[in-house]
């Protein structure tokens, strides 16, 4: 089954607390959260990671923190994942031993950089244009299967993503998406969430 990874971000959920949001995330089936909140200063972050870590126990949904190495490691969450400007892989390796560690790439090189540093996969975008990124035009399904031919990761796709081309991404070799807005702005997550799996399969 494709995995979907949801992205967090509480400006997007209508004066909805994120607790209530991660909740319903949770409840639809989501396999990651990626508590991606980077106005927060470390120990803000840190309290609200240790809040959806226990949401999590006992579920299939795993807690990735973005970019924070020293929240991940402080709440014991599952992964982190690195963006532009975080830590080298191989040193976050080194302090998150055991864990996921996933890194966002744009290109090929990003993505063999990836590889070579021994990430656990790669999220791949943004494929689709999307209202995050104004202006600039979705790199294609032909990126993905770029990806794949090209590193033996697990690539996940991120970017304008949703039931109607979902199934594309999958198609082109992604192991499964990730989406952020789609979600966070939904009055019905498990129904997105849905919808989104029977894309899919």
């Amino acid at each position: 089954m494709p995995k979907i990874y949801v992205i967090t971000n509480r400006t997007q959920t209508s004066g909805r607390s994120l607790s209530s949001v991660v909740k319903e995330v949770i409840a639809g089936g989501a396999d990651a959260v990626v508590l991606r909140e980077k106005d927060l200063c470390p120990l803000k972050l840190y309290r609200l990671a240790d809040k959806i870590k226990e949401f999590c126990a006992g579920t299939k949904t795993k807690l990735f923190i973005n970019s924070s190495v020293e929240v991940a490691l402080a709440c014991d969450a599952d992964g982190v994942h690195l963006g532009y400007g975080s830590l080298p892989l191989e040193i976050v390796r080194g302090i998150l031993p055991g864990k996921t560690i996933g890194v966002s790439v744009h290109n090929r090189e990003e993505a063999e950089q990836a590889q070579t540093g021994r990430a656990d996969y790669i999220l791949a975008g943004h494929i689709f244009s999307t209202a995050s990124k104004p202006g600039r035009s979705g790199q294609g399904t032909e990126f993905i299967r770029t990806l794949v031919s090209g590193t033996s990761l697990p690539v996940i796709g991120i970017g304008g993503i949703n039931a109607k081309n979902a199934g594309q991404v999958i198609r082109a070799g992604a192991v499964g998406i990730a989406v952020m807005s789609l979600v966070m702005e939904s009055d019905n997550i498990c129904g997105i969430l849905n919808q989104l799996r029977k894309s899919m399969t």
